[in-house]
């Protein structure tokens, strides 16, 4: 599929962080059906410090914009020197609410309601909570061959050097997986369902060690 310039260099900047498909997904989304030609350097400053970036929040625990968008930004305020954004003031950002989430994985009825209480969410088809203490699942109308596949990636991504999330998008399904415990922790949704509160909420899930404040 042909893409113009503009849109090209937000997929691949993107591509960088999330798989091809997930990009493309997510710029979908941010543009609610307008056409990408139809947008000049004003509209795609507003449309990837606005829709985009609240988009990405919901995917992935970050706070300003990527390396690769923050120069493309740059580049396209300079093809209208007069180019003031507005930002909006409704749009989250994790300073305002970094409030972390404790969980004591050294109690098994603690591991149990926190996956138990994921798997309620709308949209969520299952939870695994892997982690050295032991293994908590909510596999619903999967089976184990799904705890290999999610401990495959997590292998093969841990090797590779410390991750902070791993997102990508099946036929039918997201599956969102980031390392916990010397474990991880992965949810698998709906391919329609809207990730932001969930994701977010993951991002904020730690260990709780002894003599840690809350």
């Amino acid at each position: 599929m042909w893409l113009n310039d503009t849109e090209q260099k937000i997929t691949e900047a993107l591509s960088k962080v999330i798989s091809p498909v997930a990009a493309a997904n997510l710029l979908r989304r941010a543009l609610r059906g307008q056409s990408p030609d139809s947008l000049g350097p004003r509209g795609w400053v507003e449309l990837v410090e606005g829709p985009l970036q609240r988009e990405l929040m919901g995917i992935l625990p970050v706070s300003g914009l990527l390396p690769d968008l923050q120069k493309l930004i740059r580049q396209l305020k300079a093809q209208t020197p007069s180019l003031e954004v507005v930002r909006d003031p409704t749009r989250p950002t994790l300073e305002a609410t970094d409030l972390r989430e404790y969980v004591d994985l050294e109690r098994e009825p603690d591991r149990q309601a926190l996956v138990l209480d994921l798997a309620r969410r709308e949209g969520v088809l299952a939870v695994v909570l892997d982690s050295v203490h032991g293994r908590e699942c909510r596999l619903g109308a999967h089976d184990d061959n799904l705890l290999g596949l999610l401990t495959t990636v997590h292998r093969l991504l841990d090797r590779k050097g410390s991750y902070r999330v791993f997102y990508t998008v099946f036929r039918e399904a997201q599956l969102v997986l980031r390392p916990l415990d010397r474990g991880y922790l992965a949810v698998l949704t709906r391919n329609e369902t809207n990730l932001g509160q969930l994701l977010y909420r993951m991002s904020k899930i730690e260990t709780l060690q002894v003599g840690a404040e809350r």
